[in-house]
Formats: structure tokens, sequence, C-alpha cells
């Protein structure tokens, strides 16, 4: 049984969770076309400092198509095998909100889940998770990619963060009602998720009114709420606005950042821890 506390409590620091694309339709990232090519980005993160992976091949950014399951499968899971084989001891994460897809990643060897759907688009994943002893991430959104910009998805009269932190809650519940053990969930607030740019700045001044933050996972990589502040319109030149997020969190304690910037989040908290301790 993978323990998720147990493995966030050995890092000592927020975990740094490096992003692996292994589709071709990524709203901040070159293409990737094969597994090769994500393998290597896989790798190159681990030597970047990189303490897990997570591995997905759909794209779920606003206004995204659904991922037929056979192609998702084809993209994720050769990746997941080939780096079980040469970095046994990695922990792994398959980001996706098909039970197929959860299913499989977890007989190769993953060990935590990554649901950006909050259980809604495959329910069974929660049962799934806890057979394995697995870990579960729930990432809120509402509706699809397709459609989760819409008024009526983006509208949280009670306030962003309050109505963000109920509907983590119920999901959560379920996992738990499912079997997955309570140390081995984490919460992701959903940053851009059927979420304007003002509700995503709303979110992080109010990240405590969801969750302890040790039990927070935050994913700001360079996401358009970042650019929309800054003027940047190329996701991949978002460097400075992500790691001045991540950095303010890694302050307060957040217990995982998912990240496509490994190397600069990761020498960034080397720099921040040495000057905490003394230079």
């Amino acid at each position: 049984m993978f323990d998720l506390t147990g493995f966030l409590n050995s890092v000592r620091r927020p975990a740094i969770m490096g992003i692996v694309n292994a589709g071709s339709d990524s709203f901040s990232e070159r293409s990737i076309y094969s597994a090769d090519s994500a393998l290597a980005r896989a790798l190159a993160h681990l030597d970047c400092g990189a303490d897990l992976l997570d591995i997905g091949g759909e794209s779920t950014r606003p206004g995204a198509a659904e991922t037929a399951i056979n192609l998702e499968l084809n993209r994720v899971i050769p990746v997941v095998k080939n780096l079980k084989k040469v970095h046994p001891e990695t922990v792994l994460s398959v980001d996706t909100r098909h039970g197929e897809v959860a299913k499989a990643a977890l007989n190769a060897g993953v060990e935590i889940i990554n649901d950006v759907s909050m259980l809604r688009r495959s329910p069974e994943i929660a049962d799934l998770v806890a057979a394995h002893g697995a870990a579960l991430i729930l990432s809120h959104s509402r509706g699809t990619p397709e459609n989760m910009s819409e008024p009526e998805f983006c509208s949280y009269p009670a306030g962003v963060a309050h109505m963000v932190a109920d509907e983590l809650a119920q999901a959560r519940e379920k996992a738990i009602a499912a079997g997955v053990k309570e140390n081995n969930i984490m919460l992701d607030p959903g940053f851009g998720f059927a979420k304007d740019a003002g509700q995503c700045w709303e979110l992080l001044q109010n990240l405590q009114d969801i969750a302890p933050f040790e039990q927070l996972l935050i994913g700001v990589s360079r996401k358009s709420f970042l650019g929309k502040l800054t003027g940047e319109g190329d996701p991949l030149r978002r460097i400075g606005e992500t790691l001045a997020v991540e950095l303010f969190l890694a302050q307060r304690g957040i217990g995982m950042i998912r990240t496509h910037g490994v190397r600069e989040l990761h020498h960034a908290l080397m720099v921040m821890q040495k000057i905490q301790d003394g230079i």
C-alpha cells in the first residue's frame, strides 16, 4: 500500500510533481508525439529534482474535446511501464478522468491517480484506487473541458473558495466511502477549471478555506490567469509568473506543487531554504 502522507513527510518541503504530457494537444507545451519523447521529458524532470511525476494523455484545458480511451491508453501506459523499468522507485501519478485508464495505470504500478473530474466522469476510479491501496488526487472542476468556461459553470454566488471547498469535500467523502484511505487523498482547487481569472486570484487568496495547506496540491504552472495579469500570451514564457506563485505557496506550507518548471522550482526552493537556514 502506498502511503501518501508518509511520502510527503519524507520530502520535508513541498513535493515537486513534474508534468509529463504524453499527448500532442497540451495548452502549454510544444507537442509530444511519442512515448519515447514523453519518457525523455520524464527522465529530464527527475534529473532536475522532481519528487514524483504526473503523466497525462488527455488535454483537459478549457475547450478541449474528449480523447478516445484507446488513444489515451496508448499514450500513457507505455510511458508508465518504461519508467517503472528504468526508475522503479519513482512515484508515478496518472492524470485521467477515465476508469479504464486508471485501471490500466494501477495495474502497471502507478501509486497515484489524479482525477481532474473529481470522480464525476468515472466514479469507479475511487473503487479502483481503494482496491490497489493507492492514493487519489481530486481536482476541482465543473462540467467538461469542452464546456467548463460557460457562465453556468463559473458561477460561485457563495464565494469561489467556499463553494470549491464544499464540492471537493463531497468528492472526498465519496472516495472515503469507497475505501480510499483518508491520508491517501489530496485536494487540488483546480485553477483555471470552471474559473475565470478573477476567481483564480480570489481562490489563491483564500486557500485556507479549502483544507490544511499540507493536504493541498496546487497547479498554476503557465495558466492563463497569470498571463492575463502580465500580458504574456505565450504559456511557454510564463516562467516568472508561475514561479512567483509557487514560491508564495511554498512559504505557506503547501503539500505539493504540480509544475512544468521542475528545474526552476527545485533551485528556487534550495535558495529559499538556504536563506531561511541562515546564509
